[in-house]
């Protein structure tokens, strides 16, 4: 997702300029992330972005051994280094400190982030809204 905007805008001014899902069906992981890595990469050359945020995964309350969130935490390292290769101001934050960046709780944050885009995207969109904190 990019999000255009100065320091200090918020989802009343920021304007959503694209978004893009990144999905994949490989079997094999080390295919399937480096396919999500390729695909942001050159999404992100496309951008030029000034700063990325990399919104990762809340810690569970329960910890899980299954395979979900192991996957979910390599496609974020992929992301990450993918968005290194275009600019090297890359953050990563959990939602909680996406919310502490505006000010704000990360269910406020969420919801906000909402009403510029789909709710599928709306972390997406609240991480982009933090790094105009």
């Amino acid at each position: 997702m990019l999000l255009e905007g100065e320091s200090g805008d918020d989802e009343s001014t920021a304007r959503v300029v694209e978004e893009f899902p990144v999905t994949g069906d490989d079997d094999d992981w080390a295919a399937h992330v480096g396919n999500v890595a390729t695909a942001v990469r050159g999404h992100a050359k496309s951008m030029k972005p000034d700063t990325v945020i990399v919104r990762r995964a809340d810690q569970a309350p329960q910890s899980r051994n299954s395979d979900g969130p192991k996957l979910r935490l390599m496609i974020e390292g992929g992301i990450v280094s993918a968005c290194l290769d275009v600019t090297s101001d890359v953050r990563v934050r959990t939602g909680k400190e996406c919310a502490k960046a505006r000010d704000t709780s990360k269910d406020d944050l969420d919801k906000r982030s909402g009403t510029l885009v789909a709710k599928a995207h709306a972390e997406a969109a609240a991480a982009a809204l933090s790094s105009m904190a």
